[in-house]
């Protein structure tokens, strides 16, 4: 962790975090007319952050390049917290108010957290204790217990008796007994123990990780406000009489071409938790909901049989994409709860997880689109149209196309490879 980062731990960021909604409350109560003011608080605004947001994504999601550490990147999340900030005190309550209430406070939770947050690994011998462990940048940190190792197991398939099952560890920290293993991590005084290595060979050291993160209960609060507005987006007010056996197809037929490719005999440990099916579901669902808006809008482009503008089906691919949008949240905030149990983080910047945010990024940008859509003239089907192609590309590249990226090889989901 960078000097001037460590400097601003608590109880200092508890004194950030008071001065930034201070300093919120008051631009909404005495400077609403100013004109960066009014900026700030406006939709232009929030679409440029997006904008802004997609591309420094898609740039380390593609590259591996550290945008997400540099000084820059946090005055950028700084003035995104004051934005959202001023729409919130300002908009009306609803889905969308509910949507920014719940991104504040994940991005809150993370950017001025980030000082509080200690990451740091130790390998320790069976019979063995000890109570130094070292952070990324090998700095020495001193535990407040002491984590001895009585023992250590790996859970191999019947199948496969070269195919590690699990990973699991037995703990006396300060004596008391306790187990950890993949997707399921012990907790002690406030630090979290996760498996995170092992001597594949003969058993006889385990790598351990210890993570504290106090602002961990913010984060997951906005969490679950942002997956009630996903519920809510999810719903959408659209027939689902007569679209709802389609997507369900494309999706059976999505989910099975992907099962197809995993060997759930040889399933490795950190997919073994009960969030892989709804994870996948959600997205398998939502993606099949981008693949109808494509062909609604090819047909609404082609015009083969209208002789006015199709409105009615602009109005449907937009429905469409608003319902995908909630899918990709829900499909995200799992895999991010699914992440902090199995590797101690719920985001780690994977290329993967950077273009699946690209991606609800983009369904997000189809939606003002559909909405100015079915107000104009022209129904505005070619900036649409625009919108979910992009979109659908940014899908594909989510999927499997980042298995071919340059970051492939820094990718913790390229199981598949």
């Amino acid at each position: 962790m960078n000097s001037w980062v460590h400097g601003l731990s608590f109880p200092l960021s508890v004194v950030l975090a008071a001065s930034l909604v201070l300093v919120i409350m008051l631009l909404h109560r005495f400077c609403r007319r100013n004109s960066i003011v009014v900026w700030l608080s406006g939709d232009v605004c929030l679409r440029w952050q997006l904008c802004l947001g997609a591309l420094l994504l898609a740039i380390e999601g593609t590259w591996s390049v550290p945008v997400h550490t540099s000084a820059a990147f946090a005055v950028y999340l700084a003035v995104m917290l004051v934005s959202l900030g001023l729409q919130i005190f300002s908009g009306p309550v609803g889905t969308p108010w509910l949507c920014r209430v719940g991104v504040w406070l994940i991005v809150a939770g993370s950017l001025l957290g980030a000082p509080d947050r200690m990451s740091c690994k130790m390998q320790i011998y069976t019979g063995e204790a000890g109570s130094i462990a070292y952070t990324g940048d090998g700095e020495a940190v001193t535990l407040p217990f002491t984590v001895a190792l009585d023992r250590f197991e790996t859970e191999y398939y019947a199948s496969d008796l070269a195919a590690p099952r699990q990973f699991r560890s037995y703990l006396l920290v300060d004596g008391r007994k306790m187990v950890t293993e993949v997707n399921s991590p012990a907790a002690y005084k406030g630090y979290d123990i996760f498996q995170e290595g092992c001597d594949m060979d003969g058993g006889r050291y385990s790598v351990l990780l210890f993570v504290r993160d106090p602002w961990l209960p913010v984060t997951y609060i906005g969490m679950a406000l942002l997956a009630v507005a996903a519920v809510l987006l999810s719903l959408g007010r659209w027939n689902l009489k007569v679209m709802l056996p389609v997507v369900l197809v494309i999706s059976l037929v999505f989910t099975a071409l992907s099962v197809a490719k995993i060997n759930f005999q040889t399933l490795a440990p950190a997919l073994r938790s009960w969030w892989f099916v709804p994870h996948l579901g959600m997205y398998m669902i939502a993606y099949s909901l981008v693949a109808v808006a494509v062909a609604v809008v090819a047909w609404n482009m082609s015009g083969y049989g209208r002789t006015e503008p199709a409105c009615r089906d602009s109005g449907l691919a937009a429905q469409l994409m608003q319902s995908a949008s909630g899918l990709i949240v829900l499909g995200m905030l799992m895999g991010s709860v699914w992440a902090r149990q199995a590797w101690g983080d719920y985001w780690g910047w994977d290329p993967k997880e950077n273009w699946a945010a690209v991606t609800w990024i983009m369904t997000l940008s189809c939606l003002p689109a559909g909405q100015a859509g079915l107000h104009t003239g022209d129904c505005g089907r070619w900036r649409l149209a625009v919108y979910i192609l992009l979109t659908f590309i940014s899908l594909q590249i989510t999927w499997y196309g980042v298995n071919y990226l340059p970051s492939a090889v820094d990718s913790m989901h390229t199981y598949n490879r």
